[in-house]
């Protein structure tokens, strides 16, 4: 069954809100926070692979500059735009997860590091398997 335009908008909107809560979420990384935010980009991945396929059946090819699929053969401007909303957010918690990598990997290079492997990465201590727990 294909989208209508208002439910394409009203599915780009969501995604859209679902990114702001994850971005928001991952300020403060917590375990349980990291996991819900998993199944939620889980989800949203699910929500974007649902209009894709509605755009390809229902959309001519915009073939002319990125052979990506339209909407609808006439085009729809706010569609396209929260399209382009929703990459530009995706972006910024791209951006957002990799400071965050970096950071934890640069504390983990500050408490366990030997220094930098020829191509750049950090070398860190081996550690020792322990045959029993410390108390």
């Amino acid at each position: 069954m294909a989208l209508q335009p208002e439910g394409v908008l009203a599915s780009c909107q969501r995604v859209e809100t679902m990114l702001r809560d994850v971005q928001q979420r991952v300020l403060v990384p917590r375990a349980e926070t990291l996991a819900e935010c998993e199944i939620q980009l889980g989800q949203i991945a699910v929500l974007l692979e649902t209009l894709r396929e509605s755009m390809v059946k229902d959309g001519a090819k915009d073939g002319a500059e990125t052979g990506a699929p339209s909407v609808f053969p006439t085009g729809n401007t706010a569609i396209r735009q929260k399209l382009q909303q929703i990459r530009h957010t995706a972006r910024k918690l791209k951006i957002q997860f990799e400071y965050g990598s970096n950071y934890y990997m640069g504390l983990l290079q500050l408490r366990l590091g030997t220094g930098y492997s020829e191509k750049g990465r950090p070398v860190l201590i081996p550690s020792k398997a322990r045959s029993c727990f410390e108390g």
